[in-house]
C-alpha cells in the first residue's frame, strides 16, 4: 500500500465573474496552483457565497450582474475588512481609482506565470506578510489596500 498524502488547498478564493467562459479558465488556472476556488456568476450570488462562507480572497470584476463589482468590494470591505479584494480587469484606471474598495487592480489578461504570485501577495500582505504585491508591474494598488 502506498502512503499517499492529500494537500489542503493553499487558500481559499471566492471569484465572481459574469462571463464564464473566464470564469472558468481562472478557477481551472487557480484549481491548478492548489487554491480553493468558489464561483459566482453575479454579484448576489458572490455575496450570499461571501455571508456564508470563509475566504483569504476575492477575485471579482466590475460587471457583474444585479451587483456591480465594485459594490461588493464596499460591502466586503464594510463587513471584513482583512480579506483582500482585488479587481480583474481589462480597462485601464491609471494609477488608482479614487475611492476604490479594492486592494489591487489585476489587468486582464492575468499571465498564467504570475498568477501564482499575485494571488500569494495579495493573502501575505493582508496577512501582514513581507510580499510587496505593488512590486509588480502589472499589478496596481487601489486605495482599499493597507
Amino acid at each position: 500500500m502506498q502512503n499517499t498524502t492529500l494537500q489542503s488547498p493553499r487558500a481559499h478564493i471566492l471569484l465572481v465573474a459574469r462571463n464564464r467562459g473566464a470564469l472558468e479558465l481562472l478557477e481551472s488556472m487557480l484549481c491548478w496552483r492548489g487554491y480553493r476556488v468558489t464561483t459566482a456568476v453575479d454579484g448576489r450570488d458572490g455575496l450570499e457565497k461571501f455571508q456564508h462562507g470563509h475566504f483569504q480572497l476575492i477575485l471579482t470584476n466590475l460587471s457583474t450582474p444585479s451587483i456591480s463589482g465594485w459594490e461588493l468590494g464596499r460591502i466586503v470591505k464594510k463587513s471584513e475588512s482583512s480579506i483582500p479584494v482585488a479587481l480583474v480587469t481589462d480597462i485601464d484606471f491609471g494609477d488608482r481609482p479614487d475611492h476604490s474598495p479594492f486592494d489591487a487592480i489585476i489587468p486582464e489578461p492575468i499571465p498564467f506565470d504570475d498568477l501564482e504570485y499575485v494571488v500569494d501577495s495579495l493573502i501575505d500582505c493582508k496577512n501582514g506578510g513581507a510580499r510587496k504585491v505593488n512590486a509588480l508591474e502589472c499589478l496596481c494598488l487601489g486605495e482599499g489596500s493597507s
